[in-house]
């Protein structure tokens, strides 16, 4: 019978654990986690009626496997989708939330009147955006980064003002360094396609608005229906997992080091305790996998470490519905780097997904950090909560005091996707491939999403089963 150990309890180990198990029911598998719980960065409280994600909030369905392992675990009648009344977002311009215009696809517009309409942009920004329309195509090339494509596309002004904004909050990282090639290659491939990216997005739009399902993707470009969570938060998937795995599982357990012994492996735990496998899976983070393969395969060791993350900070805060000037007619705000506030976004939780509140209540979420501003997950609560709550006042008129708070801070947790990152991505799979019973799985070669990691951790176990079956 195979030994295999899974090392890393989020959401890629889960997975892959999950997916031995599925595949390979004979194999005795063991699943080790460092800190005391499974789950990683995903967690949700459930306290006084409300629901609070303590990580991330959401999982986009346009990527399938997690919505597809949802299924396999009877997670069904448990899914919700956002709102409908209330899809949309606002975007900080010039001190004041205004709307993000209809049809504002992360980077461009799909309708051109709501985007000349707003008062985001200035006339002379807005007729450089305009520019995309008559402007030739770029130059063939591997990669650049996001936010040089959005400039020469669409302006520096397009870029600061929404794209920035809208995109920093999904990767944590400054558009000027970031892969578009590896973070969103649909824009790309719209301007080899159509020439104008917004022409392509147009065109795309007309397409959907023959289709029965098109028209409500169609009217928003951010694509907001796509996303679902589950009734109890997104630990809802997590826990389903590990309740379904048959693996021994190891809390608290981290380990320090793995030796390759034979055809198979030790792995060095804490007070010198040794686990001994046929296959291994490294669930962890990049640069952890990288001390642990290093006696294995140092180039693999300098590829992994060479990925930066980065840190954030949620901070969740809830207010008597009345103690709210706003309308809270949208799912929150985006606030761009050159506002100059240490705020990066703010989710209307209680707006965006049904029961995360109380009756009469609603839940906020704050989000700060991000590329330049990693410092803040180092900041004391106390500072922390009087940075939310002076950008809350200042933009939605709130001046009372919440009924609860809960801050989460998330250190190193972020890969960021640099310009050239699916070079590195192939150069450690192919190292990867090269080494006998050995696999890694996690969000820092081909997505960063919980989908991402879910078809990472099972693609993983797929291919260790398949070497030792």
């Amino acid at each position: 019978m195979p030994r295999v150990v899974v090392v890393g309890g989020g959401v890629a180990g889960l997975a892959a654990a999950h997916r031995l198990s599925e595949v390979a029911p004979e194999f005795d598998v063991t699943l080790v986690e460092a800190k005391s719980r499974l789950g990683g960065t995903i967690r949700s409280e459930r306290v006084d009626g409300y629901v609070i994600d303590r990580g991330p909030d959401s999982i986009i369905t346009e990527k399938p496997s997690a919505l597809k392992l949802a299924e396999r675990l009877g997670l069904q009648e448990r899914i919700i989708r956002t709102q409908d009344a209330y899809r949309g977002a606002y975007v900080v311009a010039h001190g004041r939330l205004v709307p993000v215009p209809e049809g504002f696809a992360l980077l461009a517009p799909s309708a051109w009147w709501p985007l000349m309409s707003s008062s985001i942009l200035s006339w002379s920004g807005k007729l450089r955006a305009a520019g995309d329309l008559v402007l030739p195509r770029g130059p063939e090339r591997a990669d650049e980064s996001l936010g040089g494509f959005v400039a020469r596309r669409l302006g520096p002004e397009m870029l600061e003002r929404l794209a920035q904004p809208m995109v920093g909050g999904i990767y944590g990282t400054a558009p000027d360094v970031l892969s578009l090639e590896a973070t969103m290659p649909r824009f790309r491939t719209l301007e080899r396609k159509n020439r104008s990216v917004a022409l392509g997005l147009m065109r795309g739009v007309a397409r959907m608005k023959k289709s029965k399902r098109g028209r409500d993707h169609a009217a928003m470009g951010a694509r907001y229906g796509l996303f679902i969570s589950f009734d109890g938060g997104i630990e809802v998937l997590t826990d389903a997992i590990a309740a379904r795995i048959t693996s021994d599982v190891r809390l608290n357990s981290p380990v320090s080091g793995l030796e390759r012994r034979g055809q198979g492996f030790a792995l060095s735990l804490g007070e010198g305790d040794e686990l001994l496998a046929d296959g291994v899976i490294l669930a962890t983070a990049a640069h952890v996998s990288a001390r642990l393969v290093e006696p294995e395969d140092a180039r693999l060791s300098q590829h992994l470490d060479a990925i930066p993350y980065g840190s954030s900070v949620t901070v969740a805060l809830a207010y008597r519905r009345e103690q709210i000037p706003h309308p809270l007619d949208a799912f929150g705000f985006v606030v761009p780097t050159l506002e100059g506030r240490n705020l990066m976004a703010c989710t209307w939780s209680s707006v965006k997904w049904p029961g995360r509140a109380p009756e009469g209540m609603v839940l906020l979420r704050c989000f700060l950090g991000g590329e330049g501003r990693d410092h803040a997950a180092d900041l004391d609560e106390e500072s922390l909560l009087a940075d939310c709550r002076r950008e809350l006042k200042r933009l939605m008129g709130i001046e009372a005091d919440p009924s609860l708070v809960r801050v989460d801070r998330h250190r190193q947790v972020m890969p960021r996707y640099r310009v050239g990152h699916l070079v590195r991505a192939e150069q450690i799979e192919a190292r990867v491939a090269a080494l006998p019973r050995l696999e890694l799985a996690g969000g820092f070669t081909r997505g960063v999403g919980i989908p991402d990691s879910i078809k990472s951790g099972e693609a993983a176990a797929e291919s260790l089963a398949a070497e030792l079956g």
